[in-house]
């Protein structure tokens, strides 16, 4: 028990309370439905791929190494920098950017002296050579308004100014909230933030 708690603690939002709650579940299912789940994460574990381009991770089901949004085409002057997946939908719905995306996975802790095992430095300084070849004019770091999300920001910006000094670094402006999620905030929020970033 105490080590499916720990795996679910891993969710983000989940605290040891609502882990409890999820073993306990588990424990009172029937045997079908536990079987279900077990093959269920199996499928993904199979299905689950790195887009070559953003980094972003879906379920291949059209044998393709490019997401469904990459797979478009998009302008390739700015390039929007996000912390997870289901962020990249959200901007999508604002219909207000068709540029590219590239997704670190996760923020560097505040403080942390290893940012190199938080983002995957070499995945992203590829891709902005690849799109500076195409004509890549900005990059927009669009992340949470946390103390993670400002530390990240500050550790990319020192380290993307330093590698490609030609290249513009802008934040989105503060139209999201000190404190809040890009997850959270509405299609407007998103919109005057994008236009907005400084």
């Amino acid at each position: 028990m105490e080590e499916l708690i720990e795996l679910f603690k891993k969710f983000p939002g989940i605290g040891p309370r609502q882990a409890k709650r999820f073993v306990s579940f588990l424990m009172h299912s029937n045997n079908s439905y536990r079987q279900e789940l077990i093959e269920g994460i199996h499928s993904v574990n199979n299905k689950v791929i790195t887009c070559v381009a953003c980094n972003r991770k879906y379920i291949n089901y059209k044998n393709t190494d490019k997401c469904n949004i990459c797979s478009k085409t998009r302008e390739n002057k700015n390039l929007l920098i996000l912390a997870y997946d289901n962020d990249i939908e959200i901007f999508e719905k604002t219909l207000a950017y068709n540029g590219q995306y590239f997704i670190l996975g996760k923020y560097i802790p505040l403080f942390s002296e290893k940012a190199h095992e938080y983002v995957d430095f070499d995945r992203l300084y590829k891709r902005i050579e690849n799109m500076t070849m195409q004509g890549l004019e900005e990059v927009i770091l669009a992340l949470n308004a946390t103390s993670d999300g400002d530390y990240t920001i500050k550790i990319l910006k020192d380290n993307l100014g330093r590698k490609f000094p030609e290249i513009k670094i802008s934040l989105l402006g503060r139209g999201i909230s000190t404190g809040s999620e890009i997850e959270y905030a509405d299609q407007e929020t998103l919109r005057e933030a994008l236009k907005f970033r400084r």
